[in-house]
């Protein structure tokens, strides 16, 4: 049997461990459950060169009441990261904040942790969720530009209208954009499902978002292939690094993003954290196989 295949019969059965047997294989991509958790996280980061997001997992809230709970517990983050002089942000998503139910009480939500990130010289990064939201995504987006700068939001290179949202984005003025491949699965009608559409098409729109004066970019990504390609076109157009910073996950290509800081481009890490890790993890888990079978071995062995 196959070192890789062996990998992926173990993650298999993952979602369906209890979650005591789990949180040991997730601990590497999961700061913890509480934001003092995540603030130890993010201070071993700052010093190893690299700035953060926090990220509370968990999204779709199903009533107000969680809605207004997930808004509050970002408001103390805010916080929390000036009190703890971290050089960290928050990120959010939508429907963690309602807004699949409301998009008004979502705005609300949304625009009362921007404004609290103005007051303490934070920023807020609008996540991006699966295409349903796409457009209501980016109209609060641009309702918030109105009236603060302090905030961005995603483009995903693996669906098809991309290209005319940079435009539409880059055509309204300045703007702060987080470029992923996207991670939500697609009809083909609306994203690219091949692995090489989608790094192409991630190629073109950090080209089309450079070359275009975005206000600064955020290079999401694992992917060696891409971080190259990334690295010489920033060379060769001289880009300022005050336009561009490359962005990965907790626990995630670790040594690439070792590289990527000691070459001196400046780097942030995604930290997760929350009561919701549960299914963040299996999705880590099912996406870096690898990890589980080196975890599960080292359990089992004697140093």
């Amino acid at each position: 049997m196959s070192v890789n295949l062996f990998n992926r019969l173990l993650v298999a059965p993952i979602p369906y461990l209890p979650k005591s047997l789990v949180w040991p294989l997730s601990r590497r991509y999961i700061a913890g459950t509480d934001l003092d958790s995540a603030y130890s996280a993010v201070n071993d980061l700052n010093a190893a060169g690299c700035s953060a997001t926090v990220d509370v997992l968990g999204e779709d809230s199903r009533t107000r009441d969680e809605a207004e709970t997930a808004r509050d517990i970002y408001l103390a983050a805010i916080e929390g990261i000036e009190r703890n002089s971290l050089d960290c942000n928050i990120s959010v998503k939508l429907s963690d904040l309602g807004l699949r139910q409301d998009a008004e009480l979502c705005f609300a939500a949304t625009r009362a942790l921007v404004a609290a990130a103005n007051e303490h010289g934070s920023f807020v990064r609008i996540d991006m969720e699966d295409s349903s939201v796409t457009d209501a995504t980016l109209d609060i987006y641009r309702r918030l530009r109105e009236e603060y700068s302090n905030v961005g939001t995603v483009i995903q290179s693996c669906l098809r209208r991309s290209t005319d949202d940079i435009k539409n984005l880059l055509d309204s003025g300045p703007t702060y954009i987080r470029l992923c491949k996207g991670i939500y699965l697609e009809p083909e009608i609306v994203a690219f499902n091949d692995a090489g559409q989608i790094r192409r098409s991630y190629c073109e729109l950090l080209e089309q978002l450079l070359a275009g004066g975005v206000q600064k970019v955020g290079i999401a990504t694992h992917d060696p292939a891409l971080v190259e390609f990334a690295v010489e076109y920033i060379n060769s157009k001289k880009i300022n690094q005050t336009r561009y910073e490359f962005q990965m996950l907790l626990g995630v290509a670790e040594s690439l993003r070792g590289r990527l800081v000691a070459a001196g481009h400046p780097l942030r890490v995604y930290v997760p954290f929350g009561e919701r890790w549960f299914a963040y993890s299996v999705r880590r888990l099912r996406e870096n196989p690898e990890i589980a079978g080196h975890i599960v071995r080292n359990l089992f062995t004697r140093s």
